[in-house]
């Protein structure tokens, strides 16, 4: 079955990485985001419940991500985000819903978020060929309380290969958890880290660009 799809897109001169990603029947939600230079220009989450509650194929939930990835993009050719603008909430939201059911989704998902926090302790980023080291906290945003034992994984996407995990581990007594793994280096295309925390149905996740590695100078 199609989870995702990852696409460059050449635009103003910019290069615009969009992400789609199905989170699983457990959490039926495709969610796209929009890349530029590393940081998070903007996203798009729908819900797809409806089509599971029908009984469709995986074909059919296949189809929806695809349109909403290649929905991102033609936006993006289109100019809907030059000058990096963050779109207001609902603009362009793709559902059957209504706007309410839309916005009482929203808030639901913003409060299942908030139980589970994943931080990331002192990055100064990720470049391909290297050395990915990772000090991870995993407690809840309500206390600021460690979760111990929480599952940390970290996965690999690329426009130009399927996505793969890298390293697993688990949070100790005070919640943390140091991982690391080799990056690789990528003839074309570009990557990013997927760091993902779950402790039964709660979870968090935090997602990284991985840099292109400084050309050297001629001699």
């Amino acid at each position: 079955m199609v989870t995702g799809f990852n696409t460059d897109v050449q635009h103003g001169g910019k290069t615009y990485h969009v992400q789609t990603e199905d989170k699983g029947l457990q959490n039926p939600i495709i969610e796209t985001l929009i890349y530029v230079g590393g940081e998070i220009l903007a996203a798009r989450r729908t819900s797809y419940a409806d089509l599971l509650s029908k009984g469709v194929s995986e074909k059919e939930i296949a189809e929806r991500i695809e349109s909403q990835h290649n929905r991102m993009i033609v936006d993006i050719r289109g100019g809907r985000y030059d000058g990096g603008r963050v779109r207001p909430f609902g603009e362009g939201v793709i559902s059957s819903k209504s706007f309410d059911e839309v916005v009482l989704e929203w808030l639901r998902s913003q409060g299942e978020t908030e139980r589970i926090n994943l931080q990331m302790v002192g990055s100064d980023g990720f470049v391909e060929g290297g050395t990915a080291r990772l000090d991870l906290l995993v407690s809840r945003s309500s206390t600021g309380e460690g979760i111990a034992g929480a599952k940390v994984k970290v996965k690999l996407i690329s426009t130009v290969d399927k996505p793969r995990t890298l390293v697993e581990g688990k949070t100790d007594s005070s919640g943390e958890v140091s991982l690391s793994c080799a990056l690789p280096l990528l003839e074309e295309g570009t990557a990013a880290l997927i760091i993902q925390a779950s402790i039964g149905k709660e979870s968090g996740e935090i997602k990284q660009l991985i840099k292109k590695p400084a050309r050297k100078a001629a001699s």
